[in-house]
């Protein structure tokens, strides 16, 4: 076995501070195109006329709406289930018993959370949040895939806005800042599925400063030695050789009580949020 496995399941192991950094690798092996479709880009440019990444920026979607809603339920929407769920598995294994703060992903599909993960940073946000730029209302990705013709409020009737970021627009600050955040309080930084020097990540993972960034991809690329361990193959079998130890039970019912502290903790805060704007909403209106 690669020697580099056992010392990453032994880091693994006797780590309670990962931070999963999945990048766009990840969504290829499991047979779903994201949002550039790198791989496809002859066969969408002879369709389209244009790239995957021209598609998807405010240009078309303002201008050629129908083209932008045919792309997104053929090409992102290729998919309702992944063909391999083990790294989003493997991952909410990880999160269960204690050992995974975070997961910080470019991908814009549900498919962490489906497994059971909690603590996701979508950088990009997700084809679940299609919201009505009038009255807010969120639909899902199968709303959009079932749309005759271009999707629209079924209250409104206006046409939806996608619920990820499009190319040339700026990321959402607080998403931004808590991927930020996550990435500089790793102890373990399990980068997958990204090539280090990716324009997109290289800012960002310059957050991190331990000894500990793990690289897992598909092979290897320019910059990938900014890594202390790297291992190179299908990622789904990876996940498994580097995860095949002991969970202890002990470290599952923690970690539970510590979700669910935040999740009270968390909930405690949104509703004391409301109540603040109900109040400052009532004092306006009694000034009127």
């Amino acid at each position: 076995m690669d020697q580099n496995i056992e010392k990453i399941k032994k880091i693994l192991e006797e780590s309670k501070d990962i931070v999963l950094v999945s990048g766009s690798e990840v969504a290829k092996e499991a047979g779903l195109n994201g949002l550039r479709a790198e791989h496809m880009v002859y066969d969408i440019e002879a369709k389209y006329g244009y790239s995957g990444e021209e598609i998807v920026t405010s240009q078309i979607y303002s201008r050629q709406v129908a083209l932008f809603f045919d792309y997104y339920k053929d090409v992102i929407l290729n998919r309702e289930e992944p063909l391999d769920t083990t790294v989003f598995d493997v991952a909410a294994k990880l999160e269960k018993y204690g050992k995974l703060k975070n997961i910080v992903t470019r991908m814009v599909y549900d498919f962490y959370q489906r497994a059971g993960c909690e603590n996701v940073v979508e950088l990009y946000g997700s084809v679940e949040e299609n919201r009505c730029p009038v009255c807010g209302k969120i639909f899902d990705s199968h709303y959009i895939k079932k749309a005759k013709g271009t999707p629209k409020c079924d209250a409104c009737q206006v046409i939806l806005r996608p619920g990820f970021s499009l190319f040339g627009e700026l990321i959402d600050n607080a998403r931004l800042t808590r991927a930020v955040d996550a990435i500089e309080g790793a102890g373990v930084l399990l980068v997958v599925g990204i090539s280090l020097n990716s324009q997109a990540w290289q800012t960002m993972l310059r957050y991190y400063e331990g000894d500990k960034l793990i690289l897992i991809n598909t092979e290897e690329k320019n910059g990938d030695e900014r890594a202390n361990y790297c291992v190179y193959g299908n990622i789904a079998d990876i996940f498994k050789e580097i995860t095949d130890f002991e969970f202890k039970e002990e470290d599952r019912i923690a970690a539970e009580k510590e979700r669910k502290k935040a999740r009270e903790e968390a909930k405690a805060k949104e509703k004391a949020k409301k109540e603040a704007e109900e109040k400052k909403k009532a004092g306006a209106q009694k000034n009127e």
